[in-house]
């Protein structure tokens, strides 16, 4: 089986990111999966976001109605700010807001389309007819946090996935999640019809090549993949090799084509000859093209 090419947050170089239009021209334009973010409502439903908080990502800040419900929050890795969070908002409130792109100085082209996308749901991407046949990588977003506060996100993932009818009509589905014990949990309660992903950012994998055997092997004993952001997998090319000794599936992350410095297929190729199962990246289309062309 070749190199599979993931659309992250859906075909995100060309339509604002995690929105159904963007995740429905990713599998046009070739994707083998999309790649979505979850978080939860106030009503307990899960939204398509890639984080809790909205102002950069939909027209929030535009709507009086919703100014009252700003307060300063968690924004980032050690970082607060004022903002709008979805925990906060019931999803009938949401369902009023329209994304936004989130970095439209470097992507005109996505942004042209401000405002004219609903914030989706979890359940309307398992019902669109795009995805039959298609798999799902479903991201739960700082389910601890959530779970702090009385939000069970995966109890809200389960019960949607036992009331769809996904595996009918032939999806596959694939949960990640950067917090172990929160992806353990979430394999207990949705149980063994999906994969389980772990996702690990650069400055949290070991540089020793015994002590990331010692993480690899942990990993392989609980979950069916990895994901380490492509530093990782640049720095230490020894890993790819160690994890599909373990039985591990490995993913990495992301291609962009705005990062490319000497030529799109050169800065793919680095990817792809890197030998990971899938690949995460913004404009699919130019991935599947250089996937094709080297294998």
């Amino acid at each position: 089986m070749g190199i599979a090419v993931f659309g992250h947050r859906g075909a995100s170089g060309y339509r604002p990111e995690n929105t159904l239009e963007a995740f429905e021209l990713a599998f046009a334009q070739g994707a083998d999966a999309i790649e979505c973010d979850l978080v939860p409502t106030k009503d307990g439903e899960l939204v398509i976001r890639h984080d809790n908080f909205l102002a950069g990502t939909t027209d929030i800040a535009s709507r009086p109605e919703l100014a009252s419900k700003a307060r300063v929050g968690k924004t980032g890795w050690r970082t607060t700010s004022t903002d709008w969070f979805t925990e906060d908002l019931t999803l009938t409130q949401i369902k009023t807001l329209r994304a936004n792109e989130r970095l439209a100085d470097l992507r005109p082209g996505s942004a042209k389309f401000d405002g004219q996308f609903e914030v989706p749901t979890l359940d309307e991407l398992l019902a669109a007819p795009f995805a039959d046949g298609k798999t799902l990588i479903l991201e739960v977003k700082r389910a601890a946090d959530f779970a702090a506060v009385g939000i069970p996100v995966a109890a809200i993932l389960a019960r949607k996935l036992r009331e769809s009818n996904w595996q009918q009509r032939g999806i596959k589905i694939i949960i990640e999640s950067f917090e172990a014990k929160a992806l353990e949990q979430l394999k207990r309660t949705c149980g063994e019809f999906a994969e389980y992903v772990l996702l690990v950012e650069h400055h949290e994998f070991p540089k020793d090549q015994a002590d990331q055997l010692a993480v690899l092997t942990e990993v392989a004993e609980r979950f069916d993949g990895i994901s380490p952001n492509s530093k990782v997998i640049f720095d230490h090319p020894e890993v790819v090799e160690m994890a599909h000794y373990l039985g591990l599936k490995i993913f990495t992350w992301t291609a962009r084509a705005e990062d490319a410095e000497n030529g799109i297929e050169e800065y793919y190729a680095k990817f792809i000859l890197s030998g990971v199962d899938g690949i995460f990246a913004d404009q699919p289309d130019l991935l599947v093209e250089v996937v094709a062309g080297l294998t």
